[in-house]
């Protein structure tokens, strides 16, 4: 009975070694791994949506129901509106400039039941009845505020009545705001790491994107290592998740005359995650995993990984062709995405 009880404390002292023998290997003690064997994977073939006029540019685009507007840098009007069952040209929107109703550089805000769109030149957040905003040509918005922090470099995500973006920072990963634009604080907190960062490197290495189920869950998807960092309404960590290859790129702070700035290690030097998109039940995310200095390297992605919000792996898609930028219609179980190559268009894809 004696002998039975040592090798029983053993084998528990055994396990336990281990477990602590992986928490110090990992980048990231406090994350949990996962890998593409996690769930069923599902290959998507794409099709190329052929508008009967040009798309031009897009960098991000929307869609509503048979409504698709993409955002496109470089334009007179920033928005344009196309009909996907027809697929003819309803119009332009947004003059570039800087008259009262102008922006500079604008994203998309993810809202369902109108059209948000935020200026991050000017920290001004626009709201517009879907209605006016694809039937005006000149639309005026509802609502209008201003942010605090000027200029937030950052797109948003809502929350309720909040509004959350990336502070590009070293004091937080993220700023919350109320309804009014007004800074509330800091929200979450850089990740654990094996590793150590100046203030510089802290940022560089954890540059990122987020979204939200508009409720109460926000994920921040970093660019630079494949880290997904979950959190509820009161930036608690819900689950932090690293995958699937479970790297992380290095920055090194440098010095230079006058100039103090942070750079990649080039060896290490990997794209991530970009493009979440929430949904009341999943968050999806596009996944690249390229070396930058790889001479093959391309900006966009043929993967795609949807978590549900307590962060457990629940699909994972592969796409025939990259896209670079994407949003999900779960209605029509429809991706749609921005490609660039050969030219630029819009490639939809239908998934189970």
């Amino acid at each position: 009975m004696k002998k039975s009880i040592q090798l029983i404390i053993m084998g528990i002292l055994f396990l336990n070694a281990i477990s602590c023998s992986n928490k110090e290997d990992k980048i990231y003690p406090n994350s949990q791994l996962f890998s593409r064997d996690d769930c069923d994977t599902q290959n998507l073939t794409g099709s190329t949506i052929e508008f009967k006029d040009l798309i031009l540019k897009p960098s991000s685009l929307i869609v509503l129901d048979s409504i698709l507007i993409t955002n496109n840098q470089g334009t007179e009007r920033f928005f344009h509106i196309f009909n996907l069952n027809t697929l003819n040209k309803i119009g332009e929107r947004i003059v570039m400039g800087q008259g009262p109703d102008d922006m500079l550089m604008p994203s998309f805000v993810h809202q369902n039941d109108s059209i948000k769109i935020f200026d991050m030149m000017t920290s001004s957040l626009f709201s517009y009845a879907t209605a006016d905003f694809i039937n005006q040509e000149n639309p005026k918005p509802r609502h209008k505020i201003a942010f605090e922090e000027k200029p937030f470099w950052s797109e948003i995500a809502m929350m309720g009545n909040q509004y959350i973006g990336v502070s590009y920072k070293p004091d937080s990963p993220c700023y919350l705001f109320d309804e009014k634009g007004k800074k509330i604080g800091a929200f979450g907190q850089y990740p654990t790491s094996k590793f150590k960062y100046s203030d510089l490197e802290i940022i560089d290495t954890y540059r990122s994107i987020l979204t939200s189920n508009l409720t109460d869950r926000v994920a921040v998807c970093h660019f630079f290592t494949d880290l997904i960092d979950i959190y509820d309404d009161k930036g608690n960590l819900i689950k932090e998740l690293h995958g699937p290859d479970h790297f992380t790129s290095q920055f090194k702070e440098f010095k230079e005359e006058n100039i103090v700035g942070s750079k990649p290690v080039q060896e290490t030097y990997r794209d991530a995650f970009y493009s979440p998109y929430g949904t009341k039940d999943y968050l999806y995310v596009l996944y690249n995993g390229k070396y930058l200095n790889d001479p093959q390297y391309k900006l966009s992605a043929n993967e795609i990984f949807a978590f549900d919000w307590d962060g457990s792996l629940k699909k994972h898609f592969v796409l025939d062709r990259g896209i670079s930028r994407m949003v999900v219609d779960e209605n029509h179980r429809k991706i749609y995405g921005i490609s660039d190559d050969p030219e630029y268009q819009i490639i939809v894809f239908s998934y189970q």
